[in-house]
Parts: structure tokens; C-alpha cells; sequence
């Protein structure tokens, strides 16, 4: 199910005191199974765009593209869409109402038509997908769970429908350490199911750990697009827009201004330790030519 933008726009209150354009002219192209993170200030176009993929707005000029089909199309069946595509917006937590988790989780495909023996069992794998039991969680109220557990519950709610697209929203906004890596453990098995993932964080070091591919948008436009490695190694570029950089890649370049010859086409932190081990194991010692100090490596 690929994703093509062919240059989409979006303007909020178009022909009134109020106009502002959110997204100019983007064209972008996700393909299957690909993990997206977009990054941005506040106003920078992430959520509108997230918006424009789920067809839950009409871009004001372009197109935009699913499995071949411009989902804007007066003849396009949107629940077609509905069934390929879910959404996690931000606290998705908040959005829970039923009085059973089972319920919670039914309640998404209520419309689907699928006999209750599917529905169940869709509720079921939804469930351990996500690390609960069954058995243990089916008849407890959302509203009663840690906030941890009721984000994992929003998120079996968007995946019981088993969706070839999953677009998430600062997903890990007000989750403790804990609960952001079992929450993104969890996004990063779906994606690897092939499922497509496109995930908006301000949190660089999230984005460069778990996204192959990063979109970076200031003021409704595309700045970059390209795989982590290679746009987080243009800290200048994101420095000058004042947006973080992964701390793995800090480090990276803190040790190379040290003398010590370390790769810098890092993002992630496993990428990072695989390389301290791999540097320290040829050991020796690297001479600095403008301050005359030596650093010494095992």
C-alpha cells in the first residue's frame, strides 16, 4: 500500500482573516513497511499531514495517493481506507469510554461486519500484541488501568482492525521511561510484520533509535527526507532550525573533535555501542594536531 503525495497543500481558513498555509507543495513517497518519523516545531505542518494521510482532511491543492487511489476522489470508498489505515492521535488514552476492554476494542470494528467469533478473536491478538492477557484484561474497565496500560489498550484499539498503515502522533508524549520502550517495542514489531509506520516526534532520540527514515518540516515545507543515519549526520542543518539531535550522533561527533576515529553515520544507540566496542577493540592512540592532547582508546 504505497503512499505518494503529489504536491499537496493545506490552508486553514482559507479567504479569511485567519488564512495560514500548514503544508506547501510536499511530494513525498512511503513505500511498504517503511518506519517514517517526522520531525518539526510546533506549527511546522506534522499533524496536517498525518491528517491529509489518514483522509480526515482534503488538501486545498494536490493529491494524495494510497494504494494508487486518490482517497479525495468524489468515486473513492472511504471505508476502504478505513479498514487499510488507523490513527494514534496524541494522549489517545483520554479518547477510551467503554466499560470492559473487550468492549474498547469491539467497539472499532463495529461497523466491519465481521461474525462476533472473528471479532473476538481479532480482540484477542490485539491484545497480546500488545503484551496483555486475554483473559486477565478482556472484562477490566480502560478507566481503571495505569496510564501506561490504557495507552497500550489505544493501541490494540488500532490495531484490531489489523491495518496495513498505522500513523501515530507523539505516541510517547507523558509515558515514563518504562512504558515509552514497551510502547515503541510494540510499533517496532508491527513494522517489522510489515506493517508501514509514520510517527511524528519532537523526541529525536525516539526517531533516531526506531525510524529507518526521517521528514523534516519548518513552516509547511519538506526541508529533509532521507534515512536517519544520513539526516541526523547534518547537525548543522538541523542546529540552524533549532531542532534536537539524537544523542547517539552528539557523541559520535564529540568523540571524532577528540581525535579518536569514530564513525558519524549514527542514529541509534545499538549503532553507537556496536561502534565503541568495534573502535575499542583496534585499540591504540590518536593525536590531536591543534591542542597537542592525546586521548587514548583501550
Amino acid at each position: 500500500m504505497p503512499i505518494v503525495l503529489e504536491k499537496a497543500s493545506y490552508t486553514y481558513a482559507p479567504g479569511t482573516p485567519y488564512e495560514a498555509a500548514a503544508l506547501c507543495d510536499i511530494d513525498l513517497q512511503i513505500a511498504d513497511g517503511e518506519f517514517i518519523g517526522i520531525m518539526g516545531h510546533t506549527g511546522s505542518g506534522k499533524s496536517t499531514l498525518l491528517q491529509l494521510i489518514a483522509g480526515l482532511i482534503t488538501p486545498s491543492r494536490g493529491k494524495v495517493m494510497i494504494d494508487g487511489c486518490d482517497i479525495n476522489a468524489r468515486n473513492y470508498n472511504r471505508d476502504v481506507l478505513r479498514k487499510k489505515l488507523s490513527m494514534i492521535f496524541q494522549y489517545p488514552e483520554y479518547q477510551l469510554f467503554e466499560t470492559t476492554v473487550e468492549k474498547e476494542l469491539a467497539f472499532s470494528l463495529k461497523h466491519s461486519g465481521l461474525p462476533g467469533k472473528e471479532v473476538k478473536e481479532r480482540v484477542r491478538r490485539a491484545l497480546e500484541a500488545v503484551g496483555f492477557s486475554y483473559t486477565r484484561v478482556r472484562s477490566l474497565s480502560p478507566l481503571g488501568l495505569s496510564g501506561g496500560e490504557k495507552r497500550k489498550v489505544a493501541i490494540a484499539c488500532a490495531l484490531v482492525t489489523e491495518p496495513k498503515i498505522l500513523l501515530l502522533d507523539e505516541p510517547v508524549a507523558g509515558l515514563d521511561p518504562r512504558g515509552r520502550k514497551e510502547f515503541l517495542e510494540i510499533i517496532t514489531r508491527r513494522n517489522k510484520a510489515g506493517t508501514t509506520i509514520i510517527m511524528v516526534s519532537h523526541d529525536a532520540d525516539v526517531l533516531g533509535n526506531y525510524a529507518q527514515r526521517i521528514l523534516v518540516l519548518n513552516q509547511g515545507k519538506l526541508l529533509l527526507d532521507g534515512p536517519a543515519k544520513r539526516v541526523f549526520t547534518d547537525i548543522e542543518k538541523l542546529e540552524a532550525l533549532k531542532l534536537g539531535v539524537c544523542r547517539p550522533r552528539k557523541l559520535a561527533r564529540r568523540l571524532k573533535e577528540c581525535g579518536i576515529p569514530f564513525p558519524q553515520d549514527i542514529a541509534g544507540y545499538d549503532e553507537f555501542i556496536a561502534a565503541v566496542v568495534e573502535v575499542s577493540k583496534k585499540g591504540g592512540m590518536s593525536h590531536e594536531p591543534d591542542t597537542g592532547r592525546h586521548v587514548y582508546s583501550r
